[in-house]
């Protein structure tokens, strides 16, 4: 497993401090040109005088721009989970020892000064990770057996950082019945409803094979959930916590635009969904038509390489979740009706369509796998010429291939 690390940038005291010393200065160089003014001073003097305390106050106000600022690191790999100031000492644990974790915050202050009972890796604004860690060794002391063998941190992260989603989900994996960042409410009300939910067991226990290999629905993404345990609705570009954090908010929603891509064109190149599922591309159905005017637009804003302009790329990331919510709507319609928005008699001619082109991908004949691939061709082209069928060129291109091969295969070699 690839190792993800978020980094969450804050503020040193360099920057503080030539801030605060920018601004003294300035203000006496204000008070200098009121008093010597006051005084009677020359003018060439005066101005010579308020403009050194400027420049210091400017120099003052550069040296701290121009240093780096610090940041707190948290690393997850395959079994450890490192974390810490980049500018001092990290600290590592197993993830075999995680007990919890939750998400707090935002953070009152910056903070790396450790407590008797929680090390704070803390930026002011930023929300953190409440993790908790088995001991190795429990310390001798009064207070319960939990705090005495267990570490308790808070490490920031980047609430507009991918990666923090990343190092998030893969912590979710070692403590998944620890996670929690729900109000106390929210528990009061589940406790409430369990005698309800005992009541109505039976009921839910007939329909509970239908997501047995999903927690969520296919057409649903938990991201987007705003009951997640842990907030993973996906950030946007323009409310990125830098410009680093903004790319890979790019980057994600390059890959997203692509995943739909890909999964559509599964639809386009294989002729069997084509015959199942012909809503899916028919572009005269509602569903489909929105698909492909997202598609248009996602399409129309995307750019070879991150484009530096924030507004052009949160535009960009919005119209890909648009574009995934109407491939979601667009599949999951036309697999409810297959071919059912047809007229009977057409329905019935995608169905053998369908049946011979089954029979074609099991045959071991070459010859009678053209001739299948020949009929199947047929009833699409004559659906197509009437206007009763709208298939995507590639798949009617992919149909043709399909034929073609297979005659080539049964025709002997001169």
């Amino acid at each position: 497993m690839i190792p993800v690390t978020c980094r969450t940038e804050y503020l040193t005291g360099r920057h503080h401090n030539s801030a605060s010393g920018a601004w003294i200065v300035m203000m006496v160089a204000l008070v200098a040109l009121v008093g010597l003014n006051v005084a009677g001073v020359d003018g060439l003097v005066v101005s010579a005088v308020v403009a050194g305390l400027l420049a210091v106050s400017l120099a003052a106000a550069a040296y701290g721009r121009l240093g780096d600022r610090g940041a707190v690191l948290l690393t997850v790999d395959d079994d450890t989970v490192y974390f810490g100031d980049e500018d001092r000492t990290l600290v590592s644990y197993p993830l075999a020892a995680l007990r919890s974790f939750a998400i707090g915050g935002p953070a009152d202050d910056t903070s790396p000064m450790t407590g008797q009972r929680a090390q704070h890796l803390t930026v002011s604004g930023q929300k953190y990770l409440k993790l908790t860690f088995a001991r190795d060794q429990p310390r001798v002391g009064t207070r319960t057996d939990e705090d005495l063998d267990s570490d308790f941190w808070r490490v920031a992260i980047s609430e507009g950082d991918p990666a923090a989603t990343a190092v998030i989900d893969r912590l979710r994996m070692h403590a998944p019945q620890r996670v929690s960042a729900l109000k106390s409410s929210t528990l009061k009300s589940s406790t409430q409803k369990s005698s309800v939910q005992k009541q109505a067991a039976p009921q839910q226990e007939a329909g509970a094979g239908r997501w047995e290999k999903a927690s969520v629905p296919p057409d649903r993404d938990p991201a987007d959930d705003e009951n997640s345990p842990v907030d993973l609705r996906r950030p946007r570009i323009a409310d990125a916590g830098s410009d680093e954090a903004a790319q890979r908010l790019w980057e994600e929603a390059t890959r997203r635009h692509d995943e739909v891509l890909g999964v559509y064109g599964t639809y386009e190149l294989d002729p069997a969904l084509l015959l199942k599922y012909p809503a899916v591309t028919d572009v005269t159905v509602e569903q489909t038509q929105t698909f492909h005017l997202a598609l248009d637009e996602a399409t129309a804003l995307r750019t070879d390489a991150y484009p530096g302009n924030r507004g052009r790329a949160d535009a960009y990331q919005q119209s890909v979740a648009a574009l995934r919510r109407a491939w979601i709507a667009c599949e999951k319609h036309g697999r409810r009706i297959g071919a059912g928005y047809l007229e009977p008699a057409d329905q019935d001619a995608l169905g053998t369509a369908l049946k011979l082109y089954n029979h074609a991908a099991a045959s071991s004949t070459a010859a009678e796998q053209a001739t299948y691939y020949g009929r199947v061709r047929d009833i699409v082209t004559t659906m197509t010429d009437r206007g009763v069928l709208h298939p995507p060129e590639a798949a009617v291109a992919e149909l043709h291939a399909v034929t073609r091969r297979a005659l080539e295969a049964g025709t002997p070699n001169a």
